[in-house]
C-alpha cells in the first residue's frame, strides 16, 4: 500500500510542553556557553604544552647524550686525589676506565681500581679491582638534602649490591645545643648490603697484611645505622661467613723477620694451612662494635676472634680491644719440616711463649688505634679451656655502649 500525498497526513501531535513530537529539547538543542569556553581554552593551550613537552624532552635528552662523562670521570679521580692528605705517607690513588650515564639519575663506572700505597716505599703496593659499578640516585631524593642511592658492583671475583637511605632524626632534646656544623636537618643514614662470592684472595690488604696468599670465599650480609650519619652513633649487625678459608698456597713465602738471625733469610714457605669455615657476627650498638662470633674449627689450625672496637667520627681513631687465640693441629705439625721448624721458632719468641697455655693455644691480645700501629701482647697466659675472654682482659663498658 503506497504512502498518501504529504498534504493528506496527519500533524503530529503537540508534547506535553507545547512542542512537537520528535523536535529536540532545549538540553540537546543548547551547549554550555562554559563548557565551550573550556574546550577553545584548550584547544589554544594544546599546541603550547606540546611545543613545550616536545622542547623540554629533546633538551633533556641532548644533555643526556651530549654530557662531558669523560670530563666527569677526570673530576672525581682529581677529587679523591685531592683528599689523600696522610701525614703517615701512606696513600690511595683512584682510577676509573669508564664513566658511563644510566637513564637520567644512575652511573656505570667500569675498570675502577683503587691502590693502596704504603708509607714504607720498599713494601708492596696493593690494588683492589672492579670490573663495573652501578649506582643510581632515587628521584624524589633529588629534591631533598639527603640523597638515597643503591649500588651493584661486580668485583673480587663476586657481586656487592646494596642502598644508602636516609630518615630524619629525631628533634634535639629540649635545652640541647649543637654546634654550627650540626645545625639544620639531621638524618638518620641506613646503610645495608649483601655480599656474595668475594674471594679472599683478590682482596690484596688482607694478603699484606697476613705476608702470604689467601683462599676462600666471603659471603653475608651488613645492616647498620649511622645516627645522625655519625658512624660513632651507628646501631646494626654484621652476618658474614668466610668458606673453604685457608692460608699459604705452600709456593709464596712468608717474610718472618725473626728467622733471618736464625736461618739468615726471613722468607719460609710453609704447607698449606687448612682452617675451614669462618662465621663472624658482629653487633653494633651505640657506635661500639663487639665480635660476638669469629671462630673455626679447621682440620690444621684452631682460631677464635672476639672483643670490640670503638667507632670515633673520625674512623681512623677507633680504638681496638681485641682477644686472638690460636692453635696448629697434630695433622699440620705431620705436614713437613718447615712447618715443625717454624712452631719451634713460635715457642722460642717470647711474646708467643708468654702467651702459649697448656692446653696448647696461644692467647694474645691486640691493642691500639685502627689507623695506627695497634701492639699484640700476651693474653696474661690465654684463659679458660673453653677460649673465654681471658682474665684482666678488660673490655670496658663503654658509656652509652652495650
Amino acid at each position: 500500500m503506497s504512502n498518501p500525498p504529504i498534504s493528506q497526513r496527519p500533524v503530529p501531535e503537540a508534547s506535553p510542553g507545547g512542542e512537537p513530537a520528535g523536535a529536540p529539547t532545549a538540553d540537546v538543542a543548547e551547549s554550555n556557553p562554559r563548557f565551550d569556553a573550556l574546550k577553545d581554552r584548550l584547544r589554544a593551550a594544546l599546541p603550547w604544552f606540546a611545543y613545550s613537552t616536545f622542547f623540554v624532552t629533546t633538551f633533556l635528552l641532548f644533555v643526556y647524550w651530549t654530557f662531558p662523562y669523560d670530563r666527569l670521570r677526570d673530576k672525581i679521580v682529581a677529587e679523591f686525589d685531592k683528599s689523600q692528605k696522610n701525614p703517615t705517607g701512606a696513600r690511595q690513588a683512584l682510577s676509573i676506565g669508564k664513566l658511563e650515564p644510566s637513564w637520567f639519575t644512575g652511573v656505570v663506572l667500569k675498570d675502577v681500581q683503587l691502590t693502596s700505597y704504603p708509607a714504607d716505599p720498599t713494601k708492596a703496593t696493593s690494588v683492589l679491582s672492579a670490573d663495573e659499578i652501578k649506582a643510581r640516585v632515587s628521584f624524589w631524593s633529588l629534591f631533598s638534602a639527603a640523597k638515597d642511592i643503591t649500588f651493584s658492583a661486580k668485583a673480587l671475583g663476586g657481586t656487592i649490591e646494596g642502598s644508602i637511605t636516609h630518615t630524619p632524626s629525631a628533634p634535639p632534646k629540649e635545652g640541647e645545643v649543637r654546634p654550627g656544623k650540626d645545625k639544620g636537618p639531621r638524618f638518620d643514614r641506613a646503610f645495608k648490603m649483601e655480599i656474595d662470592g668475594i674471594t679472599l684472595n683478590s682482596l690484596a690488604p688482607l694478603k699484606d697484611a697476613v705476608g702470604t696468599e689467601v683462599g676462600g670465599t666471603l659471603k653475608g650480609s651488613i645492616e647498620v645505622v649511622y645516627g645522625e650519619t655519625r658512624i660513632d652513633k651507628a646501631n646494626g649487625t654484621v652476618n658474614l661467613e668466610i668458606e673453604n678459608f685457608w692460608v699459604s698456597d705452600g709456593k709464596k713465602p712468608f717474610k718472618v723477620p725473626a728467622l733471618k738471625l736464625v736461618f739468615g733469610s726471613e722468607d719460609i714457605t710453609l704447607p698449606q694451612m687448612v682452617i675451614g669455615n669462618v662465621p663472624i657476627q658482629v653487633a653494633v650498638k651505640n657506635g661500639v662494635a663487639r665480635v660476638e662470633k669469629m671462630e673455626a674449627k679447621g682440620k690444621d689450625v684452631d682460631m677464635q676472634l672476639d672483643g670490640q672496637i670503638t667507632l670515633r667520627e673520625n674512623v681512623a681513631e677507633s680504638d681496638l680491644m681485641l682477644g686472638l687465640r690460636f692453635k696448629f693441629n697434630e695433622t699440620y705439625r705431620k705436614k713437613g719440616d718447615s712447618t715443625a721448624g717454624l712452631l719451634l721458632l713460635l715457642d722460642s719468641e717470647p711474646k708467643l711463649r708468654a702467651s702459649k697455655r697448656p692446653d696448647g693455644f696461644y692467647a694474645l691480645r691486640v691493642v691500639g688505634v685502627l689507623g695506627g700501629s695497634p701492639q699484640i701482647l700476651p693474653a696474661g697466659g690465654g684463659g679458660a679451656p673453653g677460649m673465654a675472654m681471658p682474665p684482666g682482659f678488660g673490655i670496658p663498658k663503654t658509656p652509652g655502649g652495650p
